[in-house]
């Protein structure tokens, strides 16, 4: 595998945990006042995914071309 194909799988992580995230906010509408927090938490830490999945895509994407 290379650096770029390696670096696209978490461009395509980062797509799928945001897709995720927009479900979840789209959820805050209508959640009950006992599940707000959990939902709030779950989308915190979603969002620390996919900024990890987005830099971690990017580093490999600059290192494309190294072997």
């Amino acid at each position: 595998m290379t650096y770029r194909e390696w670096s696209e799988e978490y461009f395509e992580s980062a797509r799928n945990v945001k897709r995720q995230i927009d479900e979840l906010k789209d959820e805050l509408k209508t959640v009950s006042a006992d599940k707000l927090a959990e939902l709030t938490n779950r989308i915190h830490i979603m969002t620390t995914m996919y900024y990890d999945c987005l830099d971690t895509a990017r580093l490999l994407g600059r290192r494309e071309g190294e072997c």
